[in-house]
């Protein structure tokens, strides 16, 4: 709760011993500026405590009412199930003994059948036995005996009373067409014109084949009497053939017998036959649903097949008699929900009631705080923790007191704290004045406390530059920034210049006597309430030094990324200046070889193939360089044999030292006592053939006439580990010997430390070759040398072992 002319911050606040930057700018702006007459305002809409109570009663009793709703449907559910089980019961009650009526006919229209004057189709001699059959059966009506054409061949009356055929009769046409018995679907008589069915059964004749028929009609009223003499009054339940027609019904019997059945029904008849299953129906055998019977009332239908024939029983209750229990449960539950929800609706008031009025008392207490008047209190009363609420309120107002007197005190003790933080720190009031600063920020911005107050962030006194040294306008100025957008500036690199730059465009680069300050800036704003600004705070971070080094790093990057394209330029152009130059140097020499070309063309094709040669040597000596320097030379390290090598190398070079006038001279390998040939180094044999021949040669060709160059091989170093001793081929000349400065860049490409003027061959590649080759076989070359007497170049090959 926030009061009328109260101190910006809270006692709890003052006795924590570390506050943020903002909160102590807040506290002094507050001591210095005065608190201001500020009220609460609501940040949204706020609920009311009754409101509360109401929607905590409201989620106590949902899950209740939504609980006994479940409890109802389920109780509903199983109601209806256990009337369906009933109306099924019915219907397998019904189908079984329809089925044992048809199998009691079967019978006994089977013996009859078996008979051999029934088999012989004898019209004289089988009325007798049909007139037995009726005495056996009183249900069927008559038995008849007819040709499949349809001619009547005997019956069981003396005198029927009609022969005449029934071939075109629907229902014979179909039972023809059955293997087996077979109850035909319900059709009126052409004698007595009534509802009547016909079981047929096929006669087996002498030649092995159906040659007619038994038939015999069914009495429906008494069919109707013997299946549903023991269903219940208040049930309902019929038979239904093939063609969807009524065969018997246990009510309205009469009225329905021969008539279709319900479409409903028609269409879960078929379904049922096809074997299929839809509308929550599973079994083949059986159907259940929920309908709107003929009489108005919706009803619980049980359709179940009758074997041995395409017949099916309809089951079916009423829902109103299934669901009257449930009903009776529905409505003791209803009743008992309605006086539970009086009951706490009460209780709820009650409760309210008791909290209400006690919170109200003490927003009125605050309310008058607020107006001013300090003396005011609140009661002490209702319930515990209302009563605790009020008490605090109490003393809350005591402390609120005390806390003015402490925030003079804690002024000094946040000056402090901004005046020692190790980064820049200035407070802008809402029209960009300086308000708060620290020492550090007089020093960043070279001027002394009293320059600085009183500036504005619009002074000439000082200027921003961005990270390319662009002088930024003032709008983007990191303070007017945050004033303008209310939002935080993220840390951002900028310079800061100071004095003799106040003149520079906007824009365009600074260029003032003093350099600029590099510093990393991070602005955000401090809000009195949502959408007041207070004040926006600066900090800077002095990061000159960081940037002189990312400056050094750039350039060094650079450095290397120019290095690299001088490499990959030089490459390129080898590769383009080596094609032509091998065709003139193919042609110049078939030309030579050509004896009609005359002699002094020959003498100038020579020095066409000598200046080629010399340049194609220049090319490869170039591509090698580069590929060492991309780093595309791999030293496949292994063992080899070094002193064969040797020997090898001193053969090649021999031819030129005798032209030189140099003598060669090798002294036996110095491996401790082991042969020669049985030391191994660990080396790429074709770099270290090069390295070896280019030493060689450069001793040869820069020694001095009658000179002298000595090959030596030894051991530098005991062996210490597994991998052997260290081995050294050194190449001692009489030269002219190097000076110091020589040394120091003598592997330095194309640099031949004045030799470009010795009538010499050679372009300064050589030796740098070398270097980079010893070093990719984890070797090196030193080079001790004294000038006038001649020079040692060392092989070191490390990782030496024995064969």
């Amino acid at each position: 709760m926030k009061l009328d002319k109260a101190v910006p911050a809270s006692p709890a606040t003052w006795r924590s011993p570390v506050m943020s930057l903002e909160s102590a700018l807040s506290a002094i702006g507050a001591w210095r500026f005065g608190p201001k007459d500020k009220r609460f305002v609501p940040a949204g809409r706020a609920r009311g405590l009754r409101a509360g109570l109401l929607l905590m009663l409201a989620i106590g009793l949902v899950p209740a009412l939504a609980g006994t709703a479940l409890y109802l449907r389920q109780l509903r559910d199983l109601a209806l199930r256990d009337a369906f089980n009933q109306a099924d019961l019915m219907a397998v009650g019904t189908a079984e003994r329809l089925r044992w009526l048809m199998q009691d006919a079967q019978a006994m229209l089977a013996a009859v059948a078996a008979r051999p004057k029934v088999k012989a189709l004898d019209a004289a001699d089988c009325d007798p036995i049909f007139r037995d059959y009726r005495d056996l059966s009183p249900t069927f009506k008559a038995l008849a005996l007819r040709r499949l054409d349809g001619e009547s061949v005997c019956s069981e009356l003396p005198r029927p009373p009609s022969r005449q055929s029934v071939g075109a009769a629907e229902w014979f046409q179909a039972a023809v067409q059955q293997p087996g018995f077979y109850a035909t679907s319900v059709h009126v008589g052409a004698v007595q014109q009534t509802w009547t069915s016909r079981l047929t059964f096929p006669v087996i004749g002498p030649s092995g084949r159906v040659e007619g028929l038994l038939i015999t009609p069914v009495n429906l009223a008494q069919l109707r009497q013997r299946l549903f003499a023991k269903l219940p009054a208040d049930a309902l339940a019929a038979v239904v053939d093939g063609s969807n027609r009524v065969v018997a019904r246990s009510q309205l019997h009469d009225d329905r017998v021969g008539k279709p059945a319900a479409e409903r029904i028609f269409r879960m008849l078929d379904i049922l036959r096809r074997g299929g299953a839809a509308e929550g129906a599973a079994p083949t055998q059986a159907m259940q649903f929920t309908e709107i019977g003929l009489d108005g009332a919706r009803r619980l239908y049980v359709i179940r097949r009758v074997p041995m024939i395409d017949w099916a029983v309809v089951a079916t209750l009423t829902e109103e008699q299934t669901l009257a229990g449930y009903y009776a449960s529905r409505n003791r539950a209803l009743a008992a929900i309605a006086a539970t929800l009086a009951l706490v609706a009460l209780a709820a008031w009650r409760v309210s009631r008791a909290i209400l009025v006690p919170i109200r008392g003490l927003t009125s207490a605050a309310q008058a705080v607020a107006a001013g008047d300090t003396t005011c209190r609140a009661a002490e009363s209702g319930p515990r923790e209302i009563a605790r609420v009020a008490h605090e309120f109490n003393r809350m107002l005591v402390a609120a007191a005390e806390a003015g007197e402490k925030l003079r005190a804690s002024e000094n003790h946040y000056r402090t704290l901004i005046q020692n933080l190790p980064v820049a720190v200035v407070a802008h009031r809402p029209d960009s004045s300086i308000e708060v600063f620290n020492d550090r920020a007089c020093a960043l911005l070279r001027m002394t406390p009293e320059q600085l107050t009183g500036k504005s962030a619009m002074d000439r006194a000082w200027h921003f530059v961005d990270d390319q040294g662009r002088r930024l306008q003032p709008s983007a100025y990191p303070v007017n920034r945050v004033l303008q957008t209310h939002q935080p500036m993220p840390a951002t690199m900028l310079g800061i210049g100071c004095d003799g730059t106040a003149g520079a465009a906007d824009g365009a680069p600074a260029t003032g006597q003093a350099p600029h300050t590099w510093v990393l800036v991070t602005a955000y704003p401090q809000f009195e309430q949502p959408g007041a600004l207070a004040r926006a705070i600066v900090v800077f971070v002095d990061v000159t030094m960081q940037r002189q080094s990312e400056d050094l790093r750039v350039a060094k990057e650079a450095a290397e990324a120019a290095s690299k394209a001088k490499s990959v330029f030089l490459s390129r152009v080898s590769h383009e200046l080596r094609t032509p130059l091998n065709a003139i140097n193919g042609f110049s020499e078939l030309m030579l070889m050509d004896e009609q070309v005359p002699a002094d063309s020959k003498d100038k094709l020579r020095l066409v193939l000598d200046a080629g040669q010399h340049l194609l040597s220049l090319i490869n000596q170039i591509l090698d360089l580069t590929r060492i320097e991309s780093g595309a030379v791999r030293a496949a390290l292994q063992p080899v044999c070094l002193w064969p090598l040797v020997q090898a190398c001193v053969a090649i070079c021999a031819p030129l030292a005798q032209a030189r006038g140099v003598t060669l001279v090798v002294l036996p390998p110095a491996l401790d006592g082991m042969p020669a040939d049985r030391w191994q180094v660990l080396g790429d044999e074709t770099p270290l053939r090069q390295v070896l021949i280019n030493l060689l040669s450069n001793a040869i060709k820069y020694n001095r006439p009658d000179g002298q160059v000595t090959v030596a091989v030894e051991l530098r170093s005991p062996a210490g580990s597994g991998s052997g001793p260290d081995v050294v081929v050194t190449v001692t000349d009489t030269g002219r010997g190097l000076t110091p400065a020589q040394v120091d860049a003598l592997f330095q490409p194309f640099n031949r430390l004045g030799a470009e003027y010795s009538g010499i061959e050679g372009h300064g590649l050589g030796l740098s070759i070398s270097h980079a080759l010893a070093q990719a076989m984890s070797g090196d070359i030193t080079v001790h040398s004294v000038e006038g007497q001649g020079s040692t170049f060392a092989l070191h090959l490390h990782g030496c072992r024995t064969a």
